[in-house]
């Protein structure tokens, strides 16, 4: 399988690959994007962001640090928004676009998907699929203040609400009878959470019903290696896909994916111990340019776990990690962790 043979695009931007990071909750900044791209992330999106924040934040003072791009550095990125009201939307994205900083982005996508308690309470995220009406009317609302800026929309969306009310494929017509110009489906249901199997055959009927409509299906969930991914594009029939959690501190995932989509070859990658430490700092040091040390160490805490999952023996590391308050000192943890790496095992 070729990538430079089948192009994606969205809107009139052309992706070069097939892989895209998912929108991450804490993880999914501006930093981690540019890193993920320089993998092989073809596409990256932002976190999830208040389209009612938005509308009554004028300036973007408490918005920007979630909606800044740097699309010169992070290849095509989209900015998405959640939300349960038309007319936040109309406004957030009309400020989104005509701010100087942001109106590079490629895409507007709407969260139609998340499942957390807080967000769909509202009625946003998740809870749209159950008010397949207001989701149109949400759509048709960004797609229209969108459309003179020349900017598409797209949409990420789950299974469905529950077991009982699987929706998926009517809800991927919805979106392309209302203009979206690509969509995102996530294989589990609202009630699953994280859990359980991703439905593959779900992802397979989507892709299925937008067939021949120009409209691309990332298919997402249970994609964890590029063995997953190659298979998810042989068994659903996918334009792309859209690796979430997979991703949280193994930005090497979409080198790997890369490779399994480009050239049909399966190559496991696992940095060394240098690497690993190398990329971490990396991470840091640009989070504090951005956000200031102590700001930059709260946040990093979380991902430095994330790029020390399922290690051996890292348990004092970890725990190190989560009291450490400045860069020096995580510094120094990692290059004592690299050391014991490089010691003889004593047996």
């Amino acid at each position: 399988m070729n990538q430079k043979s089948s192009n994606i695009h969205i809107g009139e931007t052309k992706l070069i690959g097939k892989v895209a990071l998912a929108p991450l909750a804490g993880t999914s900044d501006v930093v981690f994007r540019i890193i993920c791209h320089e993998q092989g992330a073809a596409y990256g999106c932002t976190e999830l962001v208040s389209a009612r924040g938005i509308r009554y934040d004028p300036s973007l003072t408490r918005s920007f640090r979630y909606l800044e791009i740097q699309p010169k550095r992070e290849g095509p990125v989209a900015i998405q928004l959640f939300g349960y009201e038309p007319g936040d939307f109309s406004e957030a994205i009309k400020r989104i676009l005509c701010h100087e900083k942001l109106a590079s982005a490629t895409c507007i996508d709407l969260n139609m998907g998340c499942p957390v308690p807080k967000v769909v309470k509202t009625g946003a995220g998740a809870a749209l699929m159950k008010n397949i009406g207001l989701a149109s009317e949400i759509l048709q609302a960004s797609v229209t203040a969108a459309q003179p800026f020349g900017v598409p929309v797209s949409v990420k969306f789950r299974k469905g609400w529950d077991e009982g009310s699987e929706n998926a494929v009517e809800f991927a017509l919805m979106c392309r009878d209302f203009g979206a110009k690509a969509i995102t489906i996530h294989g589990r249901t609202r009630a699953q959470m994280y859990h359980g199997q991703s439905d593959w055959k779900c992802i397979a009927a989507v892709a299925d019903a937008l067939r021949g409509s120009h409209i691309p299906v990332f298919g997402n969930g249970d994609v964890r290696n590029g063995c997953d991914a190659l298979r998810m594009i042989q068994e659903t029939k996918v334009d792309g896909v859209m690796v979430g959690r997979a991703a949280q501190g193994n930005p090497w995932i979409f080198r790997e994916i890369s490779i399994a989509l480009e050239k049909g070859e399966i190559i496991p990658y696992a940095p060394i111990p240098q690497e690993r430490a190398d990329m971490i700092r990396r991470h840091l040091r640009e989070l504090c340019e951005k956000e200031g040390e102590s700001m930059a160490i709260l946040e990093m805490r979380t991902q430095i776990a994330f790029y020390f999952r399922g290690l051996k023996n890292i348990g004092e590391y970890k725990a190190f990690a989560m009291q450490a308050n400045t860069y020096e000192e995580i510094d120094a943890l990692l290059a004592r962790w690299v050391e014991e790496q490089a010691l003889p095992l004593i047996l």
